[in-house]
């Protein structure tokens, strides 16, 4: 049984003009997107989690699961300090999730032993499974293959957020352990599903949701020629979505459609006025295919 296939995405967290957390814009968007996903991550780096405080990170994913109550959700948590996460579960235990995303601590490069350690602390102390997110070019330490079947053996580690650039590893992952693997780069999602992966956590998504879950479907109806057709034609708006870093252009998207403000918490900065004006066109681009596909029915 797999827990975390499907489309995922890691919801952005919009801000107001005063730079609160704009939670009416957020459960709007929620309750938008969520018919056409398979979940969310809340509190992830798309959602900006590095700029809450503890309190408004359980006030975000409150603000979901309020609204959309039937949707799986996965909150993202880690760090280098124990007590803070075991903290941060002890709060998360009244409210109802679907599982954790966790990375490696970052910043402190510990090794892989004790990478095995944290992980198996982790999957102990908590009463949800977890998604290891295996992303080395943000904590500046890769994870290798004996990591992962080492801590794949505890029953609460089911499956992998894959950002980790190594397409021998991923397959390694898929062939010969267990866990479930996500794609965690979106222009990567075609290449996963198409080895055995069962889904992605991808911030694209947050656009056209129901395209990146046809990729999904039509992957698993052994359809990869219309898998290949539909991606290859979301490409260049993924492509364009992270030309600044994310989350600047999945807001300035979003913002472009009316669902929620451009603004970003410091120190990211929102999207440039070229991003833009680029990604506005894209989306007229995408409107009018639609609009055209709809008309052909």
């Amino acid at each position: 049984m797999q827990h975390f296939s499907g489309i995922w995405v890691p919801l952005v967290t919009p801000f107001a003009a005063d730079d609160a957390v704009d939670h009416n814009a957020r459960a709007g968007l929620a309750k938008r997107l969520a018919p056409r996903l398979a979940g969310f991550v809340v509190c992830g780096s798309t959602g900006e989690a590095h700029a809450l405080d503890d309190d408004e990170q359980l006030a975000v994913f409150d603000t979901v699961r309020a609204v959309v109550p039937d949707t799986r959700l996965v909150f993202g948590l880690g760090g280098p300090h124990r007590g803070h996460l075991r903290a941060q579960i002890a709060a998360l235990r009244p409210r109802r999730l679907d599982g954790l995303l966790v990375a490696p601590p970052y910043y402190v490069r510990p090794s892989q032993a004790a990478i095995i350690d944290y992980f198996l602390e982790v999957a102990e102390a908590s009463p949800w499974p977890l998604i290891v997110h295996n992303v080395p070019y943000r904590k500046r330490v890769a994870m290798r293959f004996e990591t992962f079947a080492a801590i794949a053996k505890h029953p609460n580690v089911q499956a992998v957020k894959d950002c980790g650039g190594d397409p021998t590893l991923t397959l390694e992952l898929i062939t010969r352990t267990p866990l479930e693997l996500l794609a965690g780069e979106d222009g990567q999602l075609l290449s996963t599903l198409a080895i055995g992966g069962c889904g992605a956590i991808t911030a694209s998504a947050h656009l056209y949701p129901e395209r990146f879950t046809a990729v999904v479907e039509v992957v698993n109806a052994g359809r990869i020629g219309d898998a290949q057709r539909f991606f290859h034609g979301l490409w260049p708006l993924i492509r364009t979505l992270f030309e600044e870093p994310n989350p600047a252009g999945i807001k300035a998207a979003l913002a472009k459609l009316g669902l929620i403000d451009v603004r970003c918490r410091v120190p990211m900065h929102a999207a440039s006025e070229a991003l833009t004006a680029r990604l506005a066109a894209l989306l007229d681009a995408h409107a009018v295919v639609a609009g055209n596909a709809s008309a052909a029915q």
